[in-house]
């Protein structure tokens, strides 16, 4: 896990990741609204790739692929 030291956005970490045929960065990008900025990226192109559960601890998180591919996670942290 990594701590920014900030008490704004979310934290993040580096893991290994499962074999895959190249490497890749997973871009988390805090939102206010999970479900009303889905339905943005969705109206301008982007596809869903996991539709928002619950986590355990009552953060929120979806993501999805922007028109040109790129892979976009859109986290909310419980309040």
């Amino acid at each position: 896990m990594i701590d920014t030291g900030s008490d704004r956005g979310i934290g993040g970490g580096i893991w290994p990741a499962p074999q895959a045929p190249q490497s890749f960065v997973q871009l988390f990008v805090a939102v206010d609204d999970v479900d009303e900025y889905l339905a943005k990226a969705e109206k301008l192109g982007g596809t869903v790739v996991i539709p928002k559960p619950v986590l355990p601890e009552g953060d929120e998180m979806a993501v999805l692929l922007d028109p040109e591919g790129m892979c976009v996670a859109l986290a909310k942290e419980k309040s």
